[in-house]
């Protein structure tokens, strides 16, 4: 818990083992294991060093997922399946 203005609190993940990733297509949400970080738009470094922000790829045992919540304001990571890009 960290105190901002107005003495409210925040609650920051400091490091994150699972993420809460929403299935569009069946509507469920699983708890789901965090393997990596494959893309980060706002900063390509976030990558290298697995930083998750909210818009970041992360790649889960369900497959490849983008971060909906902000994980250093809300104090969970919550995401929604992408489909792969097709090559």
């Amino acid at each position: 818990l960290y105190r901002t203005k107005g003495a409210n609190r925040k609650v920051r993940v400091l490091s994150a083992e699972f993420a809460n990733v929403l299935d569009r297509k069946t509507s469920v949400t699983k708890k789901v294991k965090i393997v990596t970080v494959k893309a980060n738009p706002s900063n390509p470094n976030f990558v290298t060093r697995n930083i998750i922000t909210r818009g970041a790829t992360i790649q889960t045992d369900l497959g490849l997922a983008r971060v909906t919540s902000r994980p250093g304001q809300d104090g969970v990571v919550n995401a929604v399946l992408v489909e792969a890009p097709a090559t």
